[in-house]
């Protein structure tokens, strides 16, 4: 591990490729409509576009990069990782049709499947264990940043511009950041805090995690709210535009700021809370996202209820605040029952499948529900999808509940017995 000022240096350079890793991924969602006109697509193709064309290359791209992050140069990885998305990005806006949307989503999808194990693994040298939750609350941050300044930007230049242009933009600004981290950001020793982890297969470091009912019921909890989250959030921006009516911009700068600022502070008000919470009893871990899962229901199904558009964007921003509530805690649960020579792995895997069920089946699954509801509800087709969607969080609950059941008080490693 460098200097503290070395360390705070990277740490800047890694919360700007998290702000742009969630802007890039998420940028789509805003611009939704237009794209749907001007290509002649449908609702299903949009959540195919939008999220499994993503998530299939991001899943199945992610675990062979967390490896190589394991063992080689993650510097160069990251650098490479960020060119590489930000170029398919600004590709996005000169497709002209739904198989060529399709395969640069997907390209979108392979770069970005290297930020988070490449990132955590490097913050995990760079900080000593004190100061590592601090460190990645702040990575995290920069992605909600991402999502609320970056998409109003979004919005604002979609208006002004048109889509291709945004997404021009948005895709060429990544290139000085991906020339900056490869020029200077500093690569740590390999295991700097803790020593050098022992070598292991990854088959035998995601059998030996899997084997674990506390991790397996963690993974499907944070995998099945995502489903709800991720597949709500790509399609946000088109129900406003439908059920309300607003424009791309007033949807870029409300809706960012609900989802965004609500998440910011949603996750550091848990962050906070659990201070104080996890050193009564490590199942406040698990206990915090069931609670904040649950109590986000009903806000969240006011959202796409309420008559007033302003009025449902601030039930959205207490919606997204309470479930985030829970969301440091839940990854902090993951990262317990994992050992250090396999957090990589346990990151890997939560990515993997909260992507596929979250990244990929949400968006396609609510728009194929909104196409097959439009003959009887018309416009509000989607917004019975979306509030079909809201119920899953329970689902997420209950699984984070049977997790804390499984682990004992005082024993936040569980493994197989």
């Amino acid at each position: 591990m460098g200097s503290a000022k070395a360390s705070w240096w990277a740490l800047a350079l890694l919360s700007a490729t998290s702000f742009f890793n969630y802007l890039d991924r998420m940028v789509i969602a805003v611009l939704v409509e237009p794209m749907k006109h001007d290509l002649g697509l449908s609702d299903t193709q949009m959540g195919l576009v939008s999220g499994l064309a993503f998530a299939l290359l991001y899943a199945t791209a992610g675990l062979p990069l967390a490896r190589l992050a394991d063992r080689g140069v993650r510097v160069r990885l990251l650098a490479a990782c960020v060119a590489a998305w930000s170029l398919m990005t600004a590709l996005t806006g000169q497709v002209r049709s739904f198989v060529e949307l399709f395969l640069v989503r997907m390209g979108v999808g392979i770069g970005e499947a290297g930020c988070v194990p490449a990132s955590h693994s490097l913050i995990a040298d760079l900080f000593p264990p004190h100061a590592r939750a601090l460190a990645l609350g702040i990575f995290q941050a920069g992605g909600l940043v991402g999502l609320t300044l970056g998409l109003a930007l979004a919005g604002w230049l979609a208006d002004t511009q048109g889509w291709r242009t945004a997404l021009a933009v948005i895709g060429l600004a990544g290139l000085p950041l991906a020339l900056l981290i490869a020029l200077a950001l500093p690569e740590p020793p390999r295991g700097g805090t803790e020593g050098t982890p022992p070598a292991e297969r990854a088959a035998a470091a995601v059998k030996a995690l899997l084997n674990r009912p506390v991790f397996l019921h963690v993974l499907l909890g944070i995998s099945a709210g995502a489903f709800s989250a991720y597949g709500k959030a790509q399609w946000y921006p088109a129900f406003y535009v439908r059920s309300h009516g607003l424009t791309l911009t007033e949807i870029g700068v409300y809706g960012s700021l609900a989802s965004g600022l609500g998440g910011i502070l949603g996750i550091l008000a848990g962050g906070a809370a659990m201070i104080r919470l996890r050193p009564r009893d490590p199942r406040w871990e698990l206990w915090l996202p069931m609670a904040g899962y649950l109590a986000a229901i009903p806000f969240a199904l006011f959202t796409l209820s309420a008559a007033d558009y302003a009025v449902a964007f601030l039930a959205q921003f207490l919606a997204v605040f309470i479930a985030a509530s829970g969301g440091g805690a839940a990854l902090a649960a993951l990262q317990a029952q994992a050992e250090p020579h396999r957090r990589a792995t346990a990151a890997a895997l939560m990515l993997i499948l909260s992507s596929l069920i979250g990244l990929g089946l949400g968006p396609v699954a609510i728009g194929l529900v909104s196409d097959q509801l439009a003959p009887r509800f018309g416009p509000d087709s989607l917004r019975v999808a979306m509030l079909a969607a809201t119920a899953i969080y329970a689902w997420a609950a209950l699984h984070f509940a049977l997790a804390a059941r499984a682990m004992g008080r005082n024993t936040p490693l569980q493994t197989a017995s």
